[in-house]
């Protein structure tokens, strides 16, 4: 029986893991202790922080895993990357996870391929002359978090009075030195997934329009 380890234990997990039992996968389910459905479904349970890539990857090789995944949530990319390189397993590599999960490296690979986006400068938090380093950026702006997700971290700026408030914001919200400033790009906004398998879309759906 081939075994899969998700990461996360919580509800946005659990559809992934019964759907994993379904096609007769065997569970190794990681996550903190806690009050979390997800373990009762896994046959088998790790209580460990799915962040502790080195911890987790140590399992993975123990365990002998076919494959790694969760679904969710972003906070364990860079585990899965790790794993997946580690090991030679299909899916996320290590490079892909880290651009996923920072926002700075995201635009930067956009720019890089030609992909149309906001223009935007990083910022650091101890920058003496921020007016200066964002020279050319237009009002209204966004300050943003390059590491958090659910919106948190994120705000709009429109003058140079909201500066000191926004950029707390932000520092409450991230773990990094820096931060995002970009132009507000007003307009539709879309969502969509897509599952890639040997660098080939597989299939993909528009999730939402606002």
């Amino acid at each position: 029986m081939k075994k899969i380890m998700i990461l996360g234990a919580g509800i946005y997990q659990v559809p992934l893991i019964k759907t994993a039992k379904k096609l007769g996968l065997y569970t190794i389910v990681v996550s903190i202790p806690g009050n979390y459905p997800g373990f009762e479904l896994a046959d088998k349970v790790y209580y460990e922080n799915t962040v502790d890539d080195e911890k987790i990857l140590e399992i993975a090789k123990e365990e002998q895993i076919d494959g790694i995944i969760t679904t969710g949530t972003d906070v364990c990319v860079i585990t899965i990357g790790k794993v997946c390189d580690a090991m030679g397993l299909a899916g996320l590599s290590y490079e892909a996870a880290q651009i996923a999960v920072d926002k700075m490296l995201m635009k930067t690979k956009y720019e890089e391929y030609g992909v149309r986006t906001a223009r935007f400068r990083q910022v650091l938090f101890t920058d003496s002359d921020i007016k200066k380093t964002i020279e050319g950026l237009e009002f209204p702006l966004i300050f943003k978090s390059v590491d958090s997700s659910g919106s948190r971290g994120i705000t709009r700026v429109d003058s140079y009075e909201e500066f000191d408030s926004a950029m707390q914001y932000v520092k409450e919200n991230t773990r990094k030195d820096y931060f995002l400033i970009e132009e507000f790009v007003e307009g539709e906004e879309f969502g969509a997934q897509a599952f890639v398998y040997n660098g080939e879309v597989q299939t993909n759906r528009t999730l939402c329009t606002i």
